[in-house]
């Protein structure tokens, strides 16, 4: 791991505002500077930069952190590539690490970088002079694509010759090593030799968000097998979370906000050849949820592109799965179903951008796909068939992120079936509780009461393992603090399992140049000061960028426990005691009651 204290150096050295001005035209107004958000669109700037704390937020969708983290979520750059950079700014270099990103496999990823670069190239260069280019310039012009598009995408062209790559390559001095593992040849079954894995076949670079070369598809020019061929996983390369197509749409539409995933090369091309440029497409395989992730960075909605045969329809229902966890309020997920015999470079070419574009503006919702699917062989006007619907919708409901979205389709689904949304609710949970406990033989008193104090013990252990992992994802990144409402953290007051987290937070929030050892110099005479330098060591396996979405997500369950536990007391009750007789559980209820009604002065 790298050291935190690095990384809290390399952010004090740096200007936020000199990092920030580069992408957001900012304006000083007092001691911050202001201006529009990059995250969002708007018209008025909500978008602040504060200059002495080293921090950005956005009040309009609430987008905040540090300079590194912005390189991360705007530039799109992976975490060590983003601290790396900002540590050259200043002067400073990356300390030896032993936990995977060491010296080599860094020096490893950048050898195979720039094979592939000069493999992209190679390619291109063959498409453009090679004698035998010929079929492979038909082909392309067969299809409809220009040379302005070929341009634009780098595409390229592999002869049928055996070697014709590993020899220009090793020409330039790569060692065969990188190039095997670069994943551009194949060894032979003896160990000894290798040769060219793209052989007769037009190219087609795949890259990363920032442009890099990571591997290659390529469609073979005659009756050859396999039609189409990816490279291998190598360590730059991981067919099932790339996207052919999203850096050329992000560099042809600076404020993109929506995409097409489709299956297949051409069809990303086509596209862009009739002016629709934000179209991409899985290399193969079917969209997974580091698919939909990483779109969801980007763009805040998803079209996605299906044949409307039964394969289609069964590819776009796997396809709804695999986005029901990302679909947070303000998302939007679609499907368009094409008409038989059509792909989307055959109609495109046939209709037109116009037409293709109105087929995008009323083409099937999340929730009309969700439910006409699931009723496709259910009668929904008999009880039995209403309650089928029920028992396969709430599963599937229940995993999209709270929010507003969630609501309306518990509501769809309550009109559907004729139930309140509470009912439905209610119904769900007592399943999932039924099916948990495999309805076993009724149990006597006794073992109830122990199996009651077993569960009672492991919710203490979770509660106090969420807020662990928060204090630790705080201490690593404490701007953090900053994702809190003003109720939400004054009812956590309220709460003495939430104390160390709301002393950690109240100290975040008096320093104006934060870092860890001050900290620690803070808490070292308390007697909680080692429980903070365990927190502070703890393994995350989540990724930095990921912190914000956790962080938020325990605070919620928090909350969510917190108004449980208000709800299971007679607080009326309580109200008429005097002070004197309550207990210290009993006077926190009593002040959360207080702060969630707004009565501050209690």
């Amino acid at each position: 791991m790298i050291p935190q204290d690095f990384i809290e150096e390399v952010l004090t050295r740096n200007d936020i505002v000199e990092i920030i001005e580069g992408s957001v035209a900012l304006k000083k107004t007092g001691k911050n500077y202001q201006g529009l958000c990059p995250f969002h669109n708007e018209k008025s700037p909500s978008f602040t930069v504060s200059q002495d704390k080293g921090f950005y937020h956005c009040f309009g969708c609430g987008a905040h952190g540090s300079a590194l983290k912005f390189l991360q979520e705007h530039q799109k750059m992976e975490f060590i590539p983003a601290l790396e950079m900002l540590a050259e700014r200043v002067g400073m270099k990356l300390p030896q690490r032993d936990d995977g990103f060491s010296e080599q496999k860094n020096n490893e990823r950048r050898v195979i970088f720039e094979i592939l670069e000069q493999a992209s190239k190679f390619y291109k260069e063959q498409l453009r002079t090679h004698p035998s280019r010929g079929r492979a310039v038909a082909y392309l012009k067969g299809r409809g694509l220009s040379g302005e598009i070929a341009r634009d995408f780098d595409l390229g062209y592999s002869i049928a010759k055996w070697d014709s790559l590993q020899t220009y390559l090793v020409r330039m001095n790569f060692d065969n090593i990188f190039l095997n593992k670069s994943g551009m040849l194949i060894e032979r079954d003896d160990g000894d030799h290798a040769y060219d894995r793209f052989r007769d076949r037009i190219m087609f670079p795949i890259k990363d968000l920032r442009g890099n070369v990571i591997g290659f598809g390529g469609r073979v020019v005659g009756d050859g097998k396999p039609k189409y061929l990816n490279s291998p996983e190598t360590p730059v390369f991981h067919k099932g979370r790339e996207l052919y197509g999203l850096y050329e749409a992000r560099r042809s539409s600076p404020h993109l906000t929506q995409v097409i995933v489709v299956e297949g090369y051409m069809d990303v091309l086509a596209l862009a050849q009739n002016g629709i440029t934000y179209a991409v497409a899985t290399l193969g395989t079917a969209t997974t949820e580091t698919h939909i992730e990483r779109l969801f960075r980007v763009i805040s909605r998803i079209v996605f592109c299906f044949d409307g045969d039964d394969a289609g329809r069964k590819a776009a229902w796997k396809a709804l799965n695999s986005v029901l966890p990302f679909l947070q309020d303000g998302r939007t997920v679609a499907f368009l179903f094409l008409p038989d015999g059509e792909d989307p470079d055959s109609l495109v070419r046939k209709e037109g951008k116009s037409s293709f574009e109105q087929r995008l503006h009323e083409c099937t919702s999340f929730t009309e796909f969700f439910y006409s699917h699931l009723e496709l062989e259910l009668d929904t006007t008999t009880p039995e068939g209403k309650a089928s619907l029920s028992k396969l919708a709430m599963p599937l409901v229940d995993q999209i992120p709270d929010g507003v979205f969630k609501q309306l389709m518990v509501d769809n689904l309550s009109k559907r079936v004729g139930l309140s949304s509470d009912t439905l609710l209610s119904a769900s949970a007592f399943y999932e509780r039924r099916k948990s406990s495999k309805a076993g033989p009724i149990m006597p008193a006794s073992k109830k009461s122990a199996l009651a104090l077993g569960k009672n013990d492991a919710q203490k252990s979770e509660i106090s393992s969420q807020i662990d992992q928060a204090i630790s994802m705080l201490l690593k990144q404490p701007e953090l603090a900053d994702l809190f409402k003003l109720e939400e953290y004054s009812i956590f007051r309220t709460d003495e399992k939430l104390s160390l987290l709301v002393e950690l937070i109240d100290f975040i929030f008096e320093q104006d140049n934060l870092s860890l050892n001050m900290i620690f110099d803070h808490f070292n005479r308390k007697p909680i000061s080692s429980r903070l330098q365990q927190l502070a060591n703890k393994e995350q396996l989540l990724d930095v960028s990921q912190f914000a979405d956790e962080f938020k997500g325990i605070v919620r369950l928090q909350l969510s426990r917190l108004e449980d536990e208000l709800k299971k007391t007679n607080i009326e009750g309580l109200l008429q005691k005097p002070i004197s007789a309550l207990s210290h559980e009993e006077r926190e209820l009593i002040l959360r009651y207080h702060y969630r009604h707004g009565v501050k002065d209690v």
